[in-house]
């Protein structure tokens, strides 16, 4: 075994376990560098995952809101309305989600989400709402964190 003879001090490229390591430190970037960038990519990644869950949650928030109260005055045109637009909330959620999904992220198809999503969202900004209030809040931590990842690992 010319791996262990190398390790063991014996003849061959290297022949020592100082030679060995300094080759493993030129082959990754001599050491330091290596460690911060696996560290930030560590990071990267975790920040990734956290977003991907982030607007899965919002994605099932849109879900659930597309129910309409048993006890809801809410005319057959209103209900339509209400299933359309958390619908195109739910769907563009989604797209948000998936562009996270894998850690090539795909930034314009998560931009334009999140844009499109704003836009269809905006008219219940106003409501009074709890659950829709609670949406609200939740969108507005997936922004920051949004921004965050984007400022730090694109």
């Amino acid at each position: 075994m010319v791996w262990r003879s190398n390790l063991m001090g014996g003849s061959g490229r290297g022949g020592t376990l100082q030679g060995l390591m300094l080759s493993l430190l030129g082959a990754f970037g001599f050491g330091g560098t290596v460690l911060v960038g696996c560290q930030q990519g560590q990071e990267c990644e975790a920040a990734r995952l956290e977003l991907a869950q982030t607007w899965e949650t919002l994605r099932d928030t849109a879900t659930s809101r597309k129910q309409i109260p048993e006890a809801s005055d809410l005319s057959k045109s209103e209900e339509a309305e209400r299933i359309r637009v958390w619908t195109d909330i739910e769907e563009r959620a989604e797209l948000v989600r998936s562009s996270f999904q894998t850690p090539q992220v795909t930034w314009s198809s998560a931009e334009k989400g999140r844009a499109d999503l704003g836009e269809l969202f905006k008219p219940l900004t106003a409501s009074t709402d709890p659950m829709t209030r609670g949406f609200a809040v939740t969108l507005g931590e997936a922004d920051q964190r949004f921004a965050n990842f984007r400022k730090s690992c694109r």
